[in-house]
């Protein structure tokens, strides 16, 4: 058998050493592939990182963030270190000759971005590229395009048709050279190409920008996201269709020719529809309700879609479309969604993604700009296009009763940049394929347009739009200040089904059991897992019918409850919001502010056994937010935990309300509240008023409380169900003493947030308060004092 010659200087170059053998045998260890390669990964994700801690105070987002660590690490680097070696030296008047910016850069570019290495960097980055996408269409559903319809639609197609067509005008300012090239950015087509990349939107970098900013769920997030899932899929759908088009006219291919360039498809799509959904749906089928999918699936997903990218890099236009197609058809959500987001998210995009930036960065040289004023023009160019887009944006939602500064914000929105337009230039200007459209001084100008166009759009909409404070609100907010015979229209949020059956009761006695109309909002608030964007669901159209194709148990108890009461003087609307614990006061106070309420009960999340610590604290912090920013008066309801799902039936329904009235607006909406309730025939109330145990101060506040106090004895004078008493009450443990005497006897326990008079019960309280969203009084209802207690306490607080 022949010697088969490998290396050598005869032969094929030598290929370069995986490893190193250590610096103790006085081996380069970043002169080998290995140790390079987890060098850029810890610089890149370490650099990013820090960036991002510094910028997170002025809300920007993490793309940002790898942007600029990127650009960092490239070439700027050695920039700028050798005007700081050059500032000391002047500073210092150090002698000898200032290190060059060129020295210094070849041995930085030698270490970190060796010939031998980016090979591997680049290998991986499209790897983490085509798994991001991945995880990225894996939490999205595709049926939400269709939220919005065509309002969505015409806004997405504005935004790419307008922007192009202004920009397809501008190209005439730029110089055109030999009549192929444009001097200072290159090919003919590179202008087609930036203009095309600033008209897109990609969906993953808005979905991932709007949910830091905390926007996802409000009614603009929804439609932005809607907006630009149109337009990244129908601007890649035309694209395909463009390359094959010209791809065949270009070859003179016939119909049957042409047709055949079109067999990569076919097959993804037989792939996709014929043998993976029925996988992915079969596995779905296979989980039990709450159950763990099998690793071994995971582990099967996953090569499919590294699988997936290799066959879109043979049969079709680019390696991120199989997977991409393939993410989409996965159902979102739990339990494969969820589960595919939890335990195989992190490498790709943690690790792998950061490398693309810091590809992307080695590339930019700002010495490398010897035209300044074909960069400035290119960089105004690119501008003209994203103002072009927020205009074209605008026009359309303004026509949709949408105001002109959310409108603006919408605009804003779609002009995110981040992870798709930075590949697309790089596409553009890749020095390894066999075309490069952009010189790279042209690809500096678009890289940094695309940041700082994020940077800009992101600030003013963290700043200018507040969906709960941005409305103006209209009418009484207050059950105080309700007119009798008006319509009290009340928003029911739940986490679980635990205070169902409480909640009932609750409703049932709001009605005042008299011919006075009630509108009921229950908003089943339900944890975001495996989704990409938010959604708020409506179950019951403008006609009354019912969707029951994704309502719970929790809502169909009180539909039922709503066919039970006669004439129809009680009205039951059902939603579901599915978003992160963070932006659930969104959702609430949005349908609060939609709809005109009066009055949000929200539940108080008890601390199971065994819970996880930070679900919990995640579910309580709604209350706080809520409190602050809802436009209403607000319930804060602690439930007994023996309370479960119920159904009241009027006929036989008995309750039992207890009123604590020490005194302020808390406790006038409390006390109003539990008049309302105390005109049912049903039920039994106790009005027990807490006096000081020295004269107070006449003041504005006691006169309301006294008005208040006499007005709801004079209309309960005739009434045997309602009792008030009045006692003295010193010091704390007078006051709960006087509470535990007769807690045994109600259901329900009724207590403003905040006192008039309670520096008697604020004294020492801080110390030990264990749920301060509850007040001082609530906070001691609630604690381990009344542990074995019956009772369930409903907390108030005024909107003034």
């Amino acid at each position: 058998m022949a010697d088969i010659h490998v290396f050598g200087d005869e032969g094929c170059k030598q290929q370069p050493n995986l490893f190193s053998n250590g610096v103790f045998y006085e081996d380069n260890p970043v002169g080998h592939v290995f140790p390079l390669f987890v060098l850029q990964i810890v610089l890149i994700v370490f650099t990013s990182h820090a960036i991002h801690l510094v910028l997170r105070p002025l809300k920007q987002p993490r793309v940002v963030s790898y942007m600029i660590g990127g650009i960092l690490l490239g070439p700027t680097f050695p920039y700028l270190l050798t005007r700081v070696f050059t500032l000391f030296q002047y500073i210092f008047a150090f002698s000898g000759e200032a290190p060059k910016y060129e020295d210094i850069k070849a041995g930085y570019l030698d270490v970190v971005f060796r010939d031998e290495g980016i090979s591997l960097l680049r290998t991986a980055a499209y790897l983490g590229l085509d798994l991001h996408f991945f995880m990225i269409c894996v939490k999205t559903n595709p049926r939400q395009m269709l939220q919005f319809g065509k309002k969505a639609f015409v806004i997405a197609v504005s935004a790419v048709v307008v922007p192009l067509f202004i920009l397809s005008l501008m190209k005439s300012l730029f110089k055109v050279q030999r009549g192929v090239v444009i001097e200072g950015i290159g090919s003919l087509l590179a202008l087609d190409y930036i203009g095309m990349a600033v008209s897109m939107t990609t969906f993953p970098v808005v979905a991932d920008i709007l949910s830091e900013l905390r926007l996802l769920n409000t009614e603009l997030g929804r439609l932005t996201v809607a907006a630009s899932m149109i337009n990244d899929i129908g601007t890649s759908a035309c694209l395909i269709i463009r390359a094959l088009v010209r791809k065949c006219l270009r070859m003179r291919l016939s119909f049957l020719e042409a047709a055949h360039k079109m067999t990569g498809y076919v097959i993804l799509i037989v792939l996709l529809v014929f043998v993976f959904d029925p996988w992915a749906r079969w596995i779905v089928s296979r989980t039990p309700k709450g159950g763990r999918v099998w690793e071994g699936h995971i582990l099967m997903i996953m090569l499919a879609a590294c699988a997936m990218g290799a066959f879109s890099d043979a049969f079709l236009l680019s390696h991120w479309e199989g997977p991409v197609f393939m993410g989409l058809l996965i159902p979102d959500g739990p339990p494969l969604g969820t589960a595919l987001v939890d335990r195989a998210n992190f490498v790709p995009t943690e690790l792998l993604l950061p490398l693309i930036f810091l590809n992307a960065g080695r590339w930019i040289d700002f010495t490398m700009i010897n035209h300044p004023a074909v960069f400035v023009g290119l960089v105004l160019y690119m501008f003209a296009g994203y103002a072009a887009k927020v205009l074209a944006v605008m026009v359309p939602a303004i026509y949709w009763n949408i105001s002109v500064r959310n409108a603006a914000m919408l605009g804003l929105m779609l002009n995110f940049n981040g992870l798709g337009q930075i590949a697309n230039y790089m596409a553009y200007a890749d020095q390894y394929s066999a075309k490069a459209f952009l010189l790279p001084q042209a690809y500096v100008a678009a890289i940094v347009s695309c940041m700082t166009m994020t940077v800009i759009s992101s600030t003013l909409v963290a700043i200018f739009y507040d969906p709960l404070n941005g409305r103006h609100v209209m009418g009484c907010r207050t059950v105080q200040h309700l007119e009798p015979q008006a319509e009290f229209r009340l928003v029911a949020s739940l986490l679980d089904g635990e205070p169902v059956s409480l909640l009932l009761d609750l409703v049932e006695a709001s009605g005042g059991g008299e011919q006075r109309p009630m509108c009921v909002y229950v908003l089943h608030l339900t944890e975001i897992m495996g989704r990409a964007s938010s959604s708020l669901i409506a179950h019951k159209n403008k006609k009354g019918s019912i969707d029951g194709r994704q309502m719970d148990r929790l809502h169909s108890v009180f539909i039922n409850y709503e066919q039970l009461k006669e004439g129809g003087m009680v009205v039951v609307q059902p939603f579901t919001a599915i978003s992160p614990y963070k932006t659930m006061h969104h959702d609430i106070c949005s349908l609060v502010i939609e709809k005109n309420v009066h009055f949000v009960i929200v539940p108080f999340p008890r601390k199971e056994t065994g819970a996880n610590v930070e679900v919990h604290q995640a579910a309580r912090s709604i209350i706080p937010n809520v409190l602050s920013q809802a436009p209403c008066s607000v319930g804060i309801l602690v439930h007994h935990p023996i309370t479960g799902f119920g159904q009241t039936v009027p006929l036989q329904y008995r309750y039992h309300i207890k009123i604590l009235f020490w005194g302020g607006a808390d406790d006038r909406e409390a006390l109003s509240f539990g008049g309302r309730m105390a005109r049912h025939v049903a039920v039994t109330a106790v009005v027990l008023r807490f006096l000081p145990a020295v004269d107070r101060e006449m003041d504005e506040d006691l006169l309301q409380d006294e008005d208040l106090f006499n007005e709801f004895k004079t209309e309960h004078a005739e009434n045997e169900r309602v009792a008030v008493e009045e006692v003295a009450a010193s010091d704390v443990e007078e006051a709960v003493a006087v509470i535990k005497s007769t807690e045994k006897d109600y259901q329900l326990v009724i207590v403003g947030r905040r006192q008039a008079w309670n520096s008697l019960l604020t004294e020492g309280m801080d110390d030990w308060s264990e749920s301060p969203e509850l007040g001082v009084v609530g906070d001691i209802l609630a604690s381990s004092d009344f542990a074995d207690s019956s009772f369930s306490v409903l907390v108030i607080q005024q909107y003034v």
